[in-house]
């Protein structure tokens, strides 16, 4: 695992998202697991199929008439048990935090 990096608040997630999240890294569809805990700032979640420190990513949440999207980067990537499971360390973009906020209100809701 990683050294703890984030000082804000999160949400740990003990059960699965009411809705669907889609993630794309470099423009590349990847399944999502499961979401380990969120906050405006970040995500840490599990994923099928490797990706890289560095990569660009989408985030996309859809419940019933909510879509919010939001972009961010990979902080960390770390092979869980397998190699198709990665946990991922994401950095939200700081620069229009109000997707990050109204993401981080859905999907914790």
């Amino acid at each position: 695992m990683t050294e703890e990096r984030r000082n804000q608040y999160r949400d740990i997630f003990e059960e699965q998202l009411l809705g669907e999240l889609h993630l794309h890294a470099e423009g590349r569809p990847v399944t999502v697991r499961h979401v380990e805990d969120v906050s405006p700032y970040g995500v840490s979640l599990l994923a099928d199929g490797f990706v890289a420190a560095g990569s660009g990513i989408t985030l996309r949440y859809q419940h019933g008439t909510i879509d919010i999207e939001v972009m961010g980067t990979v902080v960390w990537s770390a092979v869980v048990g397998s190699e198709d499971v990665v946990r991922l360390g994401i950095s939200l973009h700081e620069d229009d935090m109000a997707p990050n906020v109204n993401f981080f209100n859905a999907i914790t809701a």
